[in-house]
C-alpha cells in the first residue's frame, strides 16, 4: 500500500517513518533520496511467509519484536481486498491467503519477519 510518510531515521537500509501515529522501522533495498524529517510517499510490502493467526486483541495496532525487522500487525482481515485493517491497512499477497478464507472479517494477527520500503 502506498502511503504519504516522514522519515524519522536513516540508518543505511534500516529507515523509519512515521505514518499518521504508527512508527514503522523496515528495509529498503534501494535507499532513500530524502533526508530525516521530510515528508515522501512510501509502498509499503509485507516480506515473505506470514504466519496468520486468530486474535482476541481489542485494538488494531502494530507490534515492533524487540529491535529487529519482525512485528506483530493487529487487525480485521478482508480477503476480498487482500488486506489486513489495523492502525494503517497492509496489502497482503493473494497466495498468502489461500488457506485463510474462514478469518475473513475477524481479528487477527499476522506476523512477519520483515516490513519493506519502496520509496516512490
Amino acid at each position: 500500500m502506498k502511503y504519504n510518510c516522514t522519515i524519522l531515521d536513516i540508518n543505511d537500509e534500516e529507515i523509519t517513518i512515521k505514518i499518521g501515529n504508527a512508527h514503522i522501522t523496515g528495509f529498503s533495498n534501494s535507499g532513500v533520496s530524502k533526508e530525516i524529517g521530510e515528508e515522501t510517499m512510501v509502498d509499503i510490502l509485507l516480506y515473505d511467509d506470514l504466519e496468520i493467526s486468530r486474535s482476541n486483541k481489542c485494538e488494531n495496532c502494530i507490534e515492533r519484536k524487540g529491535n529487529s525487522f519482525a512485528y506483530s500487525l493487529y487487525g480485521i482481515l478482508d480477503i476480498d481486498h487482500s488486506v489486513l485493517k489495523s492502525e494503517i491497512d497492509f496489502e497482503i499477497d493473494v497466495e498468502e491467503l489461500f488457506d485463510y478464507g474462514y478469518l475473513d472479517g475477524k481479528k487477527v494477527k499476522i506476523d512477519t519477519i520483515r516490513i519493506d520500503f519502496d520509496f516512490i
